[in-house]
């Protein structure tokens, strides 16, 4: 597992690295942005705020696409400096940490590679508004800069259940590209203990924990 990085490491890869300098189209996330792209077409004309827009390739695609109501703001000077000269977006230097980044007029987030390199990720999701619908992005693999990464749908659910209520999860390659809207959930006994939505009943609850410890039981006899 990797650590939580400064401005300074993120300024250095923005700046060296020639991933973030290539056109969208041959970037290795275009396929993972097409698919947020099919996301969108459901909406009609979102008012996107883009939470860690990095050097501004996503947004690039989108203003290609026809979207015009976009915001996006990153904590690296660098990535902001090079995304505004790409298109004429509003992109400013901002931390997705701190509320007053969020204060602009906005319906729909799109957060990218960056809920995995932030310890306080709930903080994050906690500074969106109630009731917009959200696009995020997470790896299912690890990395230096990951603080955490997943190995299913299901991890990933239960760790945001509480701050989105998540519609879609689409897996391409080793990048979830998740669909939810931001809400406050307050989960039964039931759905703490399983740290989901579902609708569950004790008895259900109670069958399946029997069952659970069933199947343990005859896997400690073999």
């Amino acid at each position: 597992m990797g650590t939580e990085k400064s401005e300074e490491f993120y300024d250095n890869k923005f700046t060296h690295e020639n991933d973030y300098h290539e056109h969208y189209k041959d970037s290795w996330y275009f396929v993972h942005w097409t698919q947020i792209i099919k996301y969108l077409k459901r909406f009609n004309e979102p008012k996107i705020l883009e939470v860690g827009c990095g050097t501004g390739q996503l947004a690039e695609y989108l203003f290609d696409e026809g979207y015009k109501n976009y915001v996006g703001f990153d904590f690296s000077k660098k990535a902001i400096e090079i995304a505004q000269k790409k298109t004429n977006f509003n992109f400013f230097v901002g931390n997705a940490l701190d509320p007053s980044s969020f204060k602009i007029d906005y319906d729909f987030i799109i957060c990218t590679e960056v809920l995995e390199h932030i310890k306080e990720d709930f903080k994050v999701i906690e500074n969106i508004k109630i009731g917009t619908n959200i696009i995020f992005s997470i790896p299912n693999f690890d990395e230096v800069s990951h603080v955490r990464w997943f190995l299913s749908e299901r991890q990933i659910k239960k760790r945001y259940y509480r701050l989105i209520n998540i519609k879609n999860i689409t897996r391409i390659g080793n990048i979830y590209i998740v669909l939810g809207e931001r809400d406050n959930f307050a989960p039964n006994i039931v759905q703490k203990i399983l740290a989901s939505r579902e609708e569950i009943s004790f008895e259900s609850f109670t069958k399946r924990f029997k069952h659970r410890i069933k199947n343990m039981l005859k896997s400690k006899a073999i």
